[in-house]
């Protein structure tokens, strides 16, 4: 246990153990519609013991992420937790096991984090047989999950499952995974933490989805689930000194899956995390999605947002300005010379000094800076099976592409240009 930190235990209802200042924590904590969170349950109780303890403790992670409030800390940041997760199978959780897990926890959130497992959860079974899936993939209605989606629609004739979770986002998740036609399911899945105040930063979000994800792919007996992100957003250059602590993740940077594989084979698994899109840009993604069939409206209804879901502006899922939405800007551009997306603002309506201006600013002096494999190697690590120098070409190709949309759409006379000085890319 860790000196000063809070603590927390997620257990079934009425079986928790620790007492005292430990802080009770259940399946009760997430307020998602019964149907929903049973459908989950449904999925992952149809996987081994393995699987749904992953997901377990991904679950009660995902709680004590927005619990626990960064305002709350000494540095308005980094927070300090312990976490008992009671288990179904806690003796595949050995001391160095759990000790990777908290060092994929603190490169995930920032954080500080110790777990501990006990035994005595009791494991969900399936109510319904959702039948054998040929392939599953998260599915987000983004431009990247939509774009594998549709490969895999186009390219195999079996069945495949897309595993969704976004409430806000179930609507415009559907109609883009109907427009793929028959032998795909989508199963839209619940996650969302009852009761405020929450932790907007929601960092941990991502292992929660790969842990859900793999539990699919393991109740339908597959080998691997797909996680696809563009190779520019999975590995996240940092556009500002000041970002990795504020606004990138790693969900999907090739790190966090390494890890994410090596905890699964030490605990027995027999499932693989990939990431099917981490070789092209956005621009190729996009390219990619009409090969496959995607029309111009279907692209334009998908979402690629950084804001948080209370922030949409005027009916609009997409505003147009956070780096997500620059990167998505950019791809389409590259793939199709037009982008059908409607945003909330448009590039030449920004000003100088606007709050709504700041990406566009970081990204144009990061793009005015030379970019090499040191700066990636610096950010990050990266395992041996996907080296930094090997990601290096997919980062400047997308700069290329990133740029290309900064002259297009932003006005040579806007006052915005001065930050414009694009960088001369060397050859290492």
């Amino acid at each position: 246990m860790t000196a000063g930190a809070r603590r927390f235990e997620f257990a079934d209802p009425h079986q928790h153990q620790r007492g005292g200042d430990w802080e009770p924590l259940s399946e009760d904590d997430f307020r998602d519609r019964h149907d929903r969170l049973d459908k989950l349950m449904d999925l992952a109780g149809a996987a081994p013991d393995w699987a749904f303890d992953l997901l377990r403790i991904a679950r009660a992670v995902y709680v004590v992420d927005k619990r626990y409030l960064r305002a709350h800390t000494q540095d308005g940041w980094t927070r300090q937790m312990d976490l008992t997760v009671h288990l179904v199978a806690p003796e595949r959780w050995a001391a160095p096991v759990l000790g990777r897990v908290a060092a994929l926890l603190n490169g995930l959130t920032g954080d500080q984090w110790t777990i501990t497992v006990l035994g005595g959860a009791v494991p969900q079974r399936p109510r319904l047989h959702f039948g054998t899936a040929g392939a599953v993939t998260l599915f987000s209605g983004g431009l990247d999950s939509s774009a594998h989606a549709a490969h895999l629609a186009r390219t195999r004739d079996d069945r495949l499952l897309f595993v969704a979770f976004d409430d806000v986002l179930q609507e415009t998740q559907r109609q883009i995974a109907e427009s793929m036609g028959q032998g795909k399911a989508l199963k839209q899945v619940g996650q969302t933490v009852s009761r405020g105040p929450l932790e907007s930063s929601s960092r941990s979000r991502g292992l929660l989805y790969l842990a859900s994800g793999v539990c699919v792919a393991a109740a339908n007996r597959l080998d691997r689930v797909a996680v696809p992100e563009n190779g520019q957003l999975a590995v996240n250059p940092p556009l500002t000194s000041a970002r990795p602590s504020a606004l990138s993740t790693r969900s999907v940077h090739p790190w966090t899956l390494s890890l994410v594989n090596q905890i699964i084979d030490d605990i027995g698994g027999d499932v693989r995390v990939v990431n099917p899109l981490l070789h092209l840009t956005k621009g190729e993604v996009c390219a990619l999605a009409i090969e496959s069939g995607l029309d111009r409206r279907i692209l334009g209804t998908t979402i690629s947002c950084g804001n948080p879901r209370g922030k949409r502006f005027s009916g609009y899922f997409n505003c147009g300005y956070c780096y997500p939405c620059l990167l998505r800007r950019s791809g389409l551009h590259h793939a199709t010379g037009d982008d059908p997306t409607e945003y909330s603002f448009d590039l030449a309506e920004l000003t100088v000094d606007a709050t709504n201006s700041g990406d566009l600013r970081a990204l144009m002096r990061w793009l005015s800076t030379p970019f090499a494999a040191r700066d990636l190697i610096a950010d990050s690590p990266f395992p041996t099976d996907v080296p930094a120098p090997a990601v290096l070409p997919i980062i400047r190709r997308g700069r290329q592409e990133l740029g290309t949309m900064i002259e297009s759409l932003v006005p040579a006379k806007h006052p915005l240009r001065r930050f414009w000085a694009p960088a001369v890319e060397t050859v290492e």
